[in-house]
């Protein structure tokens, strides 16, 4: 007998997934996730890799910010209507990760948000006319 769901299930959290897991489960929480597969445009980024500009695949960016500050450039909220993105500091020390908005492009209102905590981060979702509004702060 096979059972059928009406609703995506979560997964259950493994110590070394833990970052994975985490951003799936934000997608299913958010409604996003819906039946069939899906694939995670996960990136993982250093202070080598700063100033990042976000590419069109990026969907989570876990970021290591040991080696220093990342920023992170968001792309221009005219070509970004409905795109959603999740950002997630893994590392303990006083480097932060700044997320920029593209020109004048606001995350809710202001022209950046910065994240400074070990395993905290956002989730932001970009309205054409708006800009970037932060959805949530994991």
């Amino acid at each position: 007998m096979t059972a059928t769901f009406t609703r995506p299930r979560k997964l259950p959290p493994k110590p070394t997934e833990r970052e994975i897991v985490d951003a799936v489960n934000a997608l299913i929480d958010l409604g996003i996730l819906t039946n069939g597969p899906v694939t995670l445009g996960i990136t993982a980024l250093t202070s080598a890799s700063s100033p990042y500009t976000v590419t069109a695949s990026d969907q989570y960016l876990r970021v290591d910010t040991s080696s220093g500050a990342v920023t992170i450039n968001l792309p221009a909220k005219a070509s970004s209507d409905g795109r959603q993105l999740t950002v997630k500091k893994v590392t303990l020390d006083d480097n932060a990760i700044t997320l920029d908005g593209n020109s004048t492009d606001t995350i809710d209102g202001a022209a950046t948000q910065t994240i400074y905590g070990q395993y905290e981060g956002l989730t932001i979702r970009c309205d054409a006319t708006a800009g970037w509004d932060i959805l949530a702060w994991i």
